[in-house]
């Protein structure tokens, strides 16, 4: 349980997943309006992995990116940043030479990868290369893939798509500053995140199922309730959550009310679970005076 409870924190605070558990719906969906002096700027939670099935979107978050007049990600892709940010996670998520993965972590958890590398059909050799964090990742990739998920038919890559050329796009963190969130690991975290994902990667289409559901239905409530638990339950993870989540989410909120004191309108899309609870980003800007209503 503990495993799980991990692994889905992991994952819903950073990079590509959001694990939620609804059904639920509100009628509504993961945006907001801010209101602010200058005029309305909108904010998007995104899932960063769909699939092409999963689209079109709800009319109202097609008519709000219309409407806007700069896409705001959390990191710019745009152009050859993409590649660059792509070979950049894997310099730092490799070992150098003579070094391996097998050297750094404990020999349980090594033979654990071993059977989930023969079941994946995944080159174990390969795997050996790289780091705890990343050999995670990897994981989740291919299991994801093979599930017909993409993150490049995620909400991201989807507005991407439809602004360059078109609309301004900026970015409200870099590669490095998001690579360096696992680089900074401890090694018992890293060989935790690692252990969690080789245990709770078949579990991915049961959740992956329940997080469209709950997305698409704009369930707040549950989303938040998913985290909220985890950390009442497990207080020994506050720390370690907190710099994936509620720390980025004052530095994001600082980037936002700049941008929003510009005449311009903004489309800011962020991983949906940093939407949600009292150190959120809607919630933060609430704190600052804005009027922020989810649509």
């Amino acid at each position: 349980m503990m495993r799980k409870k991990f692994f889905t924190l992991m994952l819903i605070g950073l990079f590509p997943l959001l694990m939620l558990y609804s059904q639920k719906s509100t009628g509504k969906s993961f945006l907001w309006e801010i209101q602010s002096e200058k005029g309305n700027s909108y904010l998007l939670g995104s899932v960063h992995l769909l699939k092409k099935e999963h689209y079109p979107l709800k009319k109202v978050i097609e008519d709000s990116f219309a409407q806007s007049d700069v896409l705001v990600l959390e990191i710019d892709l745009s152009g050859g940043n993409l590649i660059k940010a792509g070979l950049y996670m894997l310099e730092k998520g490799k070992y150098p030479e003579g070094e391996t993965l097998k050297d750094n972590i404990p020999e349980k958890t090594y033979q654990l990868l071993k059977d989930k590398a023969e079941t994946m059909e995944m080159n174990l050799e390969w795997l050996n290369k790289w780091k705890p964090w990343m050999t995670a990742f990897h994981i989740l990739e291919r299991k994801l893939m093979n599930m017909g998920y993409s993150p490049m038919d995620g909400i991201d890559m989807y507005f991407l798509n439809k602004s360059q050329g078109k609309k301004e796009i900026q970015g409200l963190e870099t590669v490095e500053f998001q690579v360096g969130l696992f680089e900074n690991f401890s090694k018992e975290e890293s060989e935790k995140f690692l252990l969690s994902t080789i245990m709770e990667a078949d579990q991915l289409e049961k959740e992956m199922d329940k997080m469209i559901t709950a997305w698409s239905t704009g369930d707040v409530e549950i989303m938040e309730k998913a985290t909220t638990e985890t950390i009442q339950e497990y207080p020994e993870l506050e720390a370690f959550y907190k710099k994936l989540n509620d720390d980025r989410n004052v530095r994001m909120v600082e980037k936002i009310i700049s941008m929003l004191k510009t005449d311009k309108k903004y489309f800011i899309v962020v991983g949906a679970i940093h939407m949600v609870g009292k150190n959120g980003i809607v919630q933060l800007l609430k704190n600052k005076g804005y009027n922020v209503n989810q649509l």
